[in-house]
């Protein structure tokens, strides 16, 4: 079994499965799952992965030590899994520090462009008649203009919604502690 897999199956095992799964889910991916089947050797003992993982099956006394262990290294893993995006904000500011203009206001023009474009096809798609074979792919474009595009350049300029985002999980956890109770 691969680094990925066991450390999904640790995700579930644990209810963090959305957490994980997000940082899991990045560029990083591979180094993240590493490092989720290291804290669970390290808990258990084991020096196998797959011991590690049906050790924390069968033991309730270790997933709760292995969850804590997790809430613990949060930083460290959430660290690890954006790490790729820093060459991205160091590049724009590295462009801002130039002299080009075009290079400075690149991220603008380029939000500007997109945005124009959703609104033009929103408009678009709205007061034009739409032939009945082509409405499901209307539709598609319109979901990934809106949830991904413009959601993006939304969570660039003004942040994003991480905050919410973690909320949601402790709420879950939450609930999830109460349930077993």
């Amino acid at each position: 079994m691969g680094f990925i897999s066991i450390a999904l199956g640790l995700a579930k095992l644990t209810g963090l499965d959305k957490k994980i799964g997000r940082w899991i889910g990045g560029d990083n991916g591979e180094a993240v799952a590493e490092k989720v089947v290291a804290i669970a050797q390290q808990v258990t003992g084991s020096k196998s992965p797959e011991h590690a993982l049906s050790q924390l099956e069968t033991d309730p006394n270790k997933l709760i030590e292995f969850e804590q262990a997790m809430h613990e290294r949060e930083f460290e893993l959430e660290e690890l899994a954006y790490k790729d995006r820093e060459n991205a904000r160091a590049m724009q500011v590295a462009a801002l520090q130039g002299n080009d203009k075009f290079s400075k206001r690149f991220v603008y023009y380029f939000a500007i462009g997109w945005s124009l474009f959703a609104c033009c096809y929103l408009a678009f798609i709205t007061f034009a008649t739409i032939p009945e074979a082509n409405i499901r792919f209307a539709d598609t474009v319109l979901g990934f203009l809106l949830g991904t595009v413009l959601a993006g350049m939304f969570g660039f300029f003004y942040g994003s919604s991480a905050g919410s985002e973690r909320r949601s999980e402790q709420q879950d956890l939450q609930s999830a502690i109460k349930a077993k109770a």
